[in-house]
């Protein structure tokens, strides 16, 4: 049976030279490694548990298991620099952008017990912190997810330390009010311009999007729709991130 989140043979060509490859030791992989990416993708957009994946993906401990180690090697960023790049190429633009734009959000936990989740101050919730930083396409560069207490400077810089450091193009990293700490601390590190927007003529109160801030909300909105995402089911940070890099791959992926 055929589902919306299979991979497409175009799609597969792409992802192919990635999450294809095996180790260079010991047997060969007991499921197909197409069907796994497909059956990881199935349980991103549906939510389902690990047992309850449909029979013709094959062992769902197998498909764990190399989810898991894809997870560890950070594969699935990889597969996001793969994505995004191409989709860049396709719109007339450089395949490395020069401008991030960060912004955060914070998600009740779904799991009790998790070691990462913490009370949020404001929301009166147990859960996690998501950041994103996008391109200024709208398409995901590298997301991260930590307690709900961390504060959005910290979360943000823990986000682009991951990017930055490789990122030699990026030279504006733009964000909303929230985020005015972070101007002094990428100048220093990474000697990038950190660039702060806000409304000041705005009524209290009132919604209004700012340009091109908007992006980020919209890439938010666009994950939300993988039902993994409707709350931190995840035990660990690592997990949590992991499932966000699916989820931005499932929504590059409907591009190409």
């Amino acid at each position: 049976m055929a589902y919306s989140t299979d991979l497409t043979d175009a799609q597969w060509r792409l992802l192919a030279p990635v999450l294809g490859r095996g180790g260079s030791r010991g047997p060969q992989p007991a499921l197909d490694r197409r069907l796994v990416v497909n059956a990881v993708l199935y349980q991103a957009k549906t939510g389902c548990q690990w047992r309850m994946l449909p029979a013709e993906f094959g062992s769902w401990n197998t498909i764990w298991r190399t989810f898991a180690r894809w997870r560890d090697r950070g594969v699935w960023q990889q597969v996001m620099d793969v994505l995004r790049r191409h989709l860049r190429v396709a719109a007339g633009r450089d395949p490395e952008p020069s401008l991030l734009m960060v912004d955060c959000q914070v998600v009740k936990g779904g799991r009790c017990g998790a070691d990462f989740h913490e009370g949020h101050y404001k929301y009166r919730l147990r859960g996690a912190k998501r950041a994103v930083a996008v391109d200024y396409l709208g398409l995901p560069v590298t997301v991260n997810v930590t307690g709900a207490r961390t504060h959005e400077v910290k979360a943000a810089r823990q986000l682009l330390d991951r990017v930055l450091p490789e990122a030699a193009r990026v030279a504006t990293v733009m964000g909303d009010r929230g985020f005015r700490g972070l101007a002094t601390q990428l100048e220093r590190a990474y000697g990038v311009e950190t660039v702060i927007k806000h409304d000041e003529n705005r009524p209290r109160g009132e919604f209004r999007p700012l340009q091109p801030l908007w992006k980020v909300e919209a890439a938010f909105a666009d994950l939300g729709r993988w039902r993994r995402l409707a709350r931190s089911f995840e035990g660990t940070s690592a997990s949590a991130t992991a499932w966000m890099q699916v989820a931005a791959v499932g929504v590059m992926l409907r591009q190409v």
